[in-house]
């Protein structure tokens, strides 16, 4: 999903973010990322040295806190209940940060935290404004 998500985003001609659970030094660049890296519309960035070539578990969680910590406001598909995601959503959502998720069922527990639903594609255009 992240990757299509990318795909998206690439097509556009906004600024795009890329930050990878792990270091960057000695990473392949993509040929779809060639033309916004060189565009300056891609920008890849790790909080990790050079020595941190495989992506952990730790890693990802101290990423999207980095990533979560610099957003506006957060967007999350999906939570399932008591995963991971869910509790860092929670926690997102501890320190008041906007988070929203689609308004259905299965993320009930997520907007029962205190995410926000989106009902239309509009709001997701309005996050990024």
């Amino acid at each position: 999903m992240e990757r299509e998500c990318l795909t998206i985003l690439l097509r556009g001609t906004q600024p795009v973010i890329l930050c990878p659970a792990r270091g960057i030094a000695g990473l392949r660049l993509r040929k779809e990322y060639k033309q916004p890296v060189g565009q300056n519309r891609l920008l890849f960035l790790s909080p990790f040295g050079q020595k941190a070539s495989r992506a952990t578990v730790e890693m990802a969680l101290f990423r999207n806190r980095l990533v979560a910590a610099l957003a506006d406001a957060i967007v999350v598909a999906h939570a399932a209940p008591r995963s991971k995601t869910e509790q860092f959503c929670r926690e997102v959502l501890a320190w008041g940060k906007p988070l929203f998720t689609f308004d259905d069922d299965a993320n009930f527990a997520l907007m029962a935290a205190g995410a926000r639903p989106m009902v239309a594609a509009e709001h997701v255009a309005d996050l990024f404004r």
